[in-house]
């Protein structure tokens, strides 16, 4: 019921009165009674993007992209924050997809509790994270139809695909041109590990990535690759033919400054009875302690 309340209406934050927090409640309870009213679950009510803080024009020539951030997020850190600019930059500083390029949107995209990741925090608890993260940015916003999903986890190339045909129908104006839809491009953020890890092959012989997702992800849409130090991407990307082909569509953001924020790193302080101020959003901080998520066993 947070999570719904949260997608629809924005309203999770860290501070709020305990009365606040109990309307929020008895809002949530109604939200989920009209769901089920009309026949349809939680997950298929949460499926439209969240649309608000998109940009609707771009400058004549260039093309409108999305960047979008799958991940555990258990919880967010202000590098995850940081990769997102990091991104934007790398997409507007260099042409990309063919042609200039400038971001009018980000979404973080939390990953569905099925992952089974032995760190993740409930649902409810990272959406809150990622919604009081996102809450001071003026362009990024959480979805929360991946973390949702009646059906499990998603795989990558699927909530790719989700994510390009929500935004098929969001209209934007180039230059003067009247606003069109159909023109924004989705570039998922990922980091060289990930990158790399498109060509490996399992103890089984199989793909860990298949041509046929790899087409979703790199063909169809495109990949924003955070390169931590110089790791011969470049080098990497002529000797692969798959991702040499799709080679317009792979940005690589080089970072000025590395850090070694991680949400492990977070979890190891918050365990140890430590500050974590300076490593996640204040928000995100707050929410942890009101919460006490610091308490939670996979934490420990």
């Amino acid at each position: 019921a947070q999570a719904i309340l949260a997608q629809a209406t924005h309203l999770v934050h860290p501070r709020l009165t305990p009365t606040a927090r109990l309307c929020r409640k008895l809002v949530a309870i109604a939200l989920v009674c009209l769901v089920a009213a009309m026949g349809q679950s939680p997950s298929a009510q949460c499926s439209a993007l969240p649309l608000s803080k998109l940009a609707r024009s771009v400058p004549a020539g260039h093309r409108p992209v999305v960047v979008v951030a799958p991940g555990s997020f258990s919880p967010p850190t202000l590098l995850h924050m940081r990769i997102f600019e990091e991104a934007r930059d790398a997409l507007q500083r260099a042409p990309a997809f063919g042609k200039p390029c400038t971001v009018i949107g980000g979404y973080l995209s939390p990953v569905h509790l099925a992952y089974g990741k032995k760190s993740l925090a409930p649902t409810e608890h990272r959406l809150g994270m990622v919604e009081a993260a996102a809450e001071g940015s003026d362009w990024l916003t959480v979805a929360s139809w991946e973390a949702l999903r009646e059906e499990g986890y998603t795989p990558t190339a699927q909530v790719m695909n989700h994510f390009a045909e929500e935004l098929r129908s969001v209209e934007v104006a180039v230059g003067d041109a009247a606003p069109e839809a159909g023109l924004v491009r989705v570039a998922m953020i990922c980091g060289g590990d990930v990158f790399r890890s498109f060509v490996d092959v399992k103890e089984d012989g199989e793909r860990l990535w298949s041509d046929v997702d790899l087409e979703v992800i790199l063909g169809e849409n495109g990949v924003v690759v955070i390169e931590r130090e110089a790791t011969g991407l470049e080098d990497f990307i002529e000797a692969q033919p798959l991702l040499k082909k799709h080679r317009e569509n792979i940005i690589i953001a080089r970072p000025r400054v590395f850090t070694g924020i991680s949400s492990t790193a977070v979890r190891q302080h918050l365990a140890a009875g430590e500050s974590i101020r300076y490593l996640v959003p204040d928000a995100v901080r707050a929410y942890i302690y009101e919460h006490q998520l610091e308490k939670l066993p996979n934490w420990q």
